[in-house]
């Protein structure tokens, strides 16, 4: 499932988007992160009523806001986004699995 998010680079709030995790719930696979889950929010413009009162109303657009407590992960050798908690996040070595099918342990095709 795609999910909305804010890519991210480099570190943010203490997390390392260029590193690999193993996630909690999940063990033996490596994860790459995208970035950090976002909710859409209604942005809000300023106009008249019919009595030439000024309302806020919702223009019709929106922005991608942040949750800087959950990121979108992508285990290594798939394409499906998951939402997981940064409380879930364990750094692994980047030599500690394999490139291709994202196991950690496996030596086939390994970075270092």
């Amino acid at each position: 499932m795609k999910r909305d998010y804010i890519r991210q680079d480099g570190v943010d709030h203490k997390i390392d988007f260029d590193a690999h995790y193993q996630v909690q719930g999940c063990r033996g696979i490596a994860f790459f992160l995208l970035g950090w889950q976002a909710t859409q929010k209604a942005v809000m413009c300023f106009t008249q009523d019919d009595e030439g009162n000024e309302i806020e109303v919702e223009s019709g657009e929106y922005e991608l806001v942040p949750d800087y407590s959950t990121v979108i992960a992508v285990m290594v050798g798939d394409d499906r986004h998951h939402a997981v908690d940064i409380a879930d996040l364990h750094i692994i070595a980047e030599e500690s699995f394999c490139r291709s099918c994202g196991q950690i342990g496996c030596k086939c095709n390994v970075y270092a």
